[in-house]
């Protein structure tokens, strides 16, 4: 199979919206700031540990120490 260009990945990472991608997941979220938090759908939680930082274009949660950009959201969830 051919390996995806990195170009591509990259402009991937910049161009798509990850709080528009982790709310489509089902995950609601809330400003904070900069960051956007929820509660993460990866583990059992029943406070928010999800934090989304568009600027940087990653997100990491507190609770699994899971994190990555919106390619890794995808792959996760």
């Amino acid at each position: 199979m051919p390996r995806i260009p990195d170009e591509l990945v990259e402009r991937v990472k910049r161009e798509i919206s990850l709080p528009r991608v982790v709310e489509a997941s089902g995950v609601a979220l809330s400003r904070r700031g900069k960051e956007w938090v929820g509660v993460c759908p990866l583990h059992e939680e029943s406070e928010a540990s999800l934090f989304v930082n568009p600027g940087k274009g990653s997100w990491h949660c507190f609770g699994c120490d899971k994190g990555g950009s919106v390619i890794d959201w995808r792959m996760q969830t």
